[in-house]
């Protein structure tokens, strides 16, 4: 791997079936000095050949393989072993618009307060006919505050520490509480950047709403805290 201006890390287990498709979707990029920092968090299926078999034609992606540890010991990992200025996440599942790190480090750059870049993401059904329907893809696009929707300056991790490995769904919107709490500056696209796929085995289908309470209550209890002092 060369030196590079973004690392897209791609945290991934058992992903074998979409994998291909999330690395691609990077590839394709028009923005082209990246490279691409696969973190295998101990897949058991095919994941890793299908890597393999990428990084024989595009030197710029990088295997790094663990244990089992869950995605944020993975993703904590993975930016520990990056250099790039600015970081990227995708999940093994996701994809991106062609332009979306073209765009966002253009904005960034234009921002030099902003450490933090984030834009539309639209939802996409990719769901079995012959199971049965748990949940589906909002029609209309949100707003991305999801780290598949960011791109983000490398000191971002220095400042506001790394994710918490504690938490097994919901590590996103803990660690960038943090962020939200010291007001840091955010800028957020209107445009539609980023495509989170809707199926049957998504990770946060099996969150409860009591984790997501629990985490809107700690960054809430901070907030009071930060105001009294």
């Amino acid at each position: 791997m060369s030196e590079s201006d973004i690392d897209v890390i791609i945290a991934v287990y058992n992903g074998e079936q979409y994998i291909e498709e999330a690395i691609k979707s990077v590839q394709a990029q028009t923005f082209k000095n990246l490279n691409i920092i696969i973190a295998n968090d101990g897949s058991t299926d095919g994941t890793a050949l299908k890597v393999g078999a990428l990084q024989e034609m595009d030197s710029r992606i990088r295997l790094l393989s663990y244990n089992h540890r869950g995605v944020s010991a993975t993703l904590n990992g993975a930016i520990l072993a990056s250099s790039a200025p600015y970081i990227a996440f995708l999940d093994a599942d996701d994809l991106w618009h062609e332009r979306k790190l073209e765009i966002q480090l253009d904005a960034l750059q234009h921002n030099h307060d902003a450490m933090f870049c984030f834009c539309m993401l639209q939802e996409f059904e990719d769901l079995e006919e012959n199971l049965p329907r748990t949940h589906t893809a909002r029609a209309t696009p949100i707003k991305g505050y999801s780290k598949i929707a960011l791109l983000c300056k490398r000191s971002v991790f220095s400042t506001y520490g790394l994710f918490n490995e504690s938490i097994a769904i919901g590590d996103f919107v803990d660690w960038f509480a943090r962020a939200v709490r010291e007001n840091a500056t955010v800028i957020m696209l209107d445009e539609v950047l980023t495509y989170r796929r809707v199926h049957q085995n998504n990770t946060t289908r099996f969150a409860t709403k009591s984790s997501f309470l629990t985490l809107i209550k700690t960054h809430l209890d901070e907030k009071r805290k930060q105001s009294i002092l």
